[in-house]
């Protein structure tokens, strides 16, 4: 059939770009010795009173302005 070429080589693409985002992973982990990290840093004791400050703040201004 004419269809069997075409499935053949969009197999190839849709498991070769899954084997190139593994591969390329794993060099990046090796380039880099896994010295990176997808976690939101810590905010220091400052930052979350200012943070705490800054909602209060915005909470008190929105129940004194009201409708009228």
């Amino acid at each position: 059939m004419k269809g069997e070429g075409f499935m053949h080589w969009m197999m190839w693409i849709f498991w070769g770009f899954f084997g190139a985002l593994f591969v390329g992973s794993y060099v990046v982990d090796k380039l880099t010795k896994k010295k990176y990290s997808l976690d939101k840093k810590a905010n220091t004791a400052n930052q979350d009173s200012a943070a705490a400050d800054a909602s209060r703040q915005a909470g008190r201004n929105n129940h004194e302005s009201g409708m009228f």
